[in-house]
């Protein structure tokens, strides 16, 4: 047998073994240099990375955040693909790099820079699975990957985010080329510091005291986490074939079914419309084909109510359209919309080939400083100084004005310390008020941050808060999330691939869960909670969240210059 298929052989058996055997004798290829450059590896692992990522908000995670209808989707849960890729392709690479140049000092800050990176992956793993392959990841000559629970986890990467900014010296080594910040060392322990603020806070319900220590030195060096969107980490993709965003891939280069296309959420178009909030228009583009609405409105010319019919700019897209039997609704929502016609859709640019990928940014660290002085942490700010400053950097983000943020933030229930009445929902039984709870309202603007590309730090916010009354999903499309009453999953299973070939390690996270490998299995960041039973809720459809859009009047119509018919 040839040098070279015994290679490529051995690639195979490391994939079809484990995705977490070792890969420093395997990963060898006698007919290549055994010094590969440092920046080809961890470009192609950055790469790996944000592609899985785009490709996990489309396929699941969008749907998890309520931010955006990705179009025939359900609440399934993930395939092998994430693990794989993961754990081969950008786990197996960056250690393949770290064994190279570990105990090189010309590769101290990329050493440290792919370790930041590994940090990153594991964090999105461990929030997505659970308990998963970490300390014998990659090391192990057993056929036996054992897995670490949870916390075990996040107290290595909190540790080593920490290990990682300190061992980065602006002076010394940088990569060339950088594709996420460009060679700025500085940038790189910003990251550092404020991915690890983003884990200890996710902690804090299942390691306070751990939580507690790393919140409090991070505020205390405040400049050194993301100062600006100058600072914001993010992977720039480019025109040509092969270095294309899997968002322009998925949405503009293929044909895909209209069922495909990405909409606005009905539930963030309930916020949008409960707080008058200008980034309706900077999200979303207006329909193709305004939905008509029925409304009833006073004249100024007379005492007369007139029932007319008119076009709305925006509409959002109900998350199912499934009416449950025990709601004993005559109806459902909307019916007639046409999918996607009707409905606000995703401004070209987010699907655009050259679209960056962004993994944080400023307004984010904005609304995580706010948490943390809220509950006491110090800072050189008050809570709501930072909170205001998330708000006016996501504004400024999506391009809107200084104005618009001053007129959005003056609002009950946007200001701080007030409370905000909320229209219902669609479907009566939820409505989108904001008490006057000061964590509540940073969480909501947080959420509202993650717009477009933070699908999981959106669907991890709201597990390990509870802070949105989301709606339910009346035809999920993973059978154990019926049992849950329709909500959110908390987690993935396991892939196939690991259950048949790792079947003895598998069962050790297995066993960390409780027994109970499903996604319906609650994390141990997630507070205790009773899953709603909306079976039992009392359902009616509201549309007041569409009506009066232009005001109270029929002479508002005309100042809009809004078409309108007059019914009765």
């Amino acid at each position: 047998m040839k040098k070279t298929t015994i290679y490529i052989y051995a690639l195979l058996v490391c994939s079809a073994i484990s995705c977490t055997k070792n890969f420093s004798t395997l990963n060898k290829n006698p007919a290549q240099f055994t010094s590969p450059d440092a920046e080809s590896i961890f470009t192609g692992a950055v790469m790996n990375t944000t592609n899985k990522l785009e490709t996990n908000n489309f396929n699941w995670l969008w749907e998890y955040g309520h931010l955006i209808e990705p179009g025939g989707q359900r609440y399934n849960v993930g395939d092998d693909g994430t693990w794989n890729t993961m754990f081969i392709n950008v786990l197996g690479n960056i250690r393949q790099l770290k064994n190279l140049y570990q105990n090189n000092p010309a590769f101290s800050n990329r050493v440290a820079i792919a370790d930041i990176w590994e940090c990153y992956v594991y964090a999105y793993l461990v929030g997505t699975y659970g308990p998963i392959p970490y300390s014998q990841a990659g090391v192990t000559t057993s056929p036996v990957v054992n897995y670490d629970d949870e916390n075990t986890v996040y107290t290595s990467l909190l540790s080593r985010l920490k290990a990682d900014a300190a061992a980065i010296k602006t002076t010394g080594d940088v990569l060339n080329p950088d594709i996420v910040y460009g060679g700025n060392l500085t940038q790189w322990i910003k990251f550092a510091n404020s991915l690890r603020l983003r884990l200890a806070l996710r902690v804090q319900q299942n390691l306070p005291a751990l939580a507690a220590s790393n919140i409090t030195e991070l505020m205390a060096n405040e400049n050194m986490l993301l100062t600006s969107d100058a600072d914001d980490p993010k992977v720039t993709y480019a025109l040509q074939t092969g270095s294309q965003s899997p968002y322009y891939i998925q949405y503009v280069q293929n044909t895909v079914g209209a069922g495909s296309v990405p909409v606005m959420s009905d539930y963030v178009f309930t916020y949008f419309r409960s707080y008058s909030d200008p980034r309706i228009d900077a999200y979303f583009v207006k329909a193709a084909t305004p939905y008509n609405i029925t409304d009833t409105l006073t004249s100024t010319a007379d005492s007369k109510h007139y029932i007319v019919t008119y076009p709305i700019p925006h509409l959002g897209a109900p998350k199912s359209t499934t009416v449950l039997s025990q709601w004993s609704l005559t109806t459902q929502p909307f019916q007639g919309a046409t999918y996607p016609v009707n409905y606000s859709t995703l401004p070209p640019a987010l699907t655009a080939a050259n679209r960056p990928f962004y993994l944080m940014t400023y307004a984010e660290v904005c609304f995580m400083k706010s948490e943390a002085a809220a509950l006491g942490y110090s800072g050189t700010q008050t809570a709501d100084t930072y909170y205001y400053a998330g708000i006016n950097a996501n504004f400024a983000f999506w391009g809107l004005t200084a104005a618009q943020a001053t007129a959005y933030e003056a609002q009950n229930g946007i200001k701080w310390n007030t409370a905000g009445h909320g229209f219902n929902y669609d479907l009566g039984f939820i409505n989108t008020s904001i008490p006057n709870n000061n964590l509540n309202r940073i969480w909501i603007q947080e959420w509202l941050n993650y717009f477009d590309d933070g699908g999981f730090d959106a669907w991890a916010l709201q597990r390990r808060t509870q802070n949105l009354n989301l709606p339910p999903h009346t035809n999920p499309g993973t059978p154990n999330l019926s049992s849950q009453v329709l909500g959110l999953p908390d987690r993935w299973p396991y892939p196939n691939t690991e259950t048949s070939i790792n079947p003895v390690g598998n069962q050790s996270g297995v066993k960390e869960l409780g027994g109970l490998d499903y996604a319906n299995t609650e994390l141990k960041i997630e507070p205790p909670y009773t899953p709603p039973n909306y079976l039992t809720w009392h359902a009616f459809i509201d549309y007041s969240f569409v009506e009066k859009w232009y005001g109270t009047t029929i002479q508002s119509l005309t100042a809009a210059g809004v078409k309108y018919t007059v019914v009765s």
